[in-house]
């Protein structure tokens, strides 16, 4: 099982990672729609406080897949995946059921000269509007702040526990 580790904010500033993440899960199933009031429940339980994510959902696009650096090993195709925030710290909370790994894409970000990001997965340069696309569905605004994110060149894996693909 893969335990991948997500922030709460970039930069000082919340990011809303789970609360687009849980947008695209509850999407999938009534079982995640369960799951989602079960988390609901475990937070409290855990911080003593009600998680306040529902205020921004109808807002936010979901979060389909999550990019992480090319460590060998990672994960593997249908391998479990556990999400959680504060990884590795007395906090550490699963803030989702457990889910399988469905499929990885390699990719490499990059930037041209002109500072405009070069997005390709397993081989094949995304046009100007898949990379808009592919930043939403990663969580990010647009390409340009997925791009800075990952400091403007970046090779890795592309996990996905949807259908989705590139």
């Amino acid at each position: 099982m893969a335990k991948l580790g997500f922030d709460t904010s970039i930069n000082g500033k919340a990011n809303y990672f789970i609360e687009k993440i849980w947008k695209g899960l509850t999407g999938l199933s009534v079982y995640m729609e369960q799951e989602y009031l079960r988390y609901q429940q475990r937070h409290l339980e855990k911080f003593g406080a009600p998680w306040e994510g529902d205020d921004y959902t109808e807002f936010l696009m979901p979060k389909l897949h999550t990019i992480r650096r090319n460590d060998v090993g990672l994960l593997k195709k249908n391998e479990d995946i556990k999400m959680l925030v504060y990884k590795d710290s007395v906090d550490e909370f699963q803030f989702a059921p457990i889910l399988k790994c469905v499929d990885l894409q390699r990719i490499l970000i990059e930037e041209d000269p002109g500072g405009t990001p070069i997005i390709i997965i397993d081989d094949r340069l995304l046009s100007d509007d898949e990379s808009h696309l592919f930043a939403l569905n990663d969580g990010f605004q647009d390409q340009f702040d997925l791009s800075g994110y990952f400091g403007g060149s970046f090779r890795g894996m592309l996990i996905h526990w949807t259908s989705l693909r590139y």
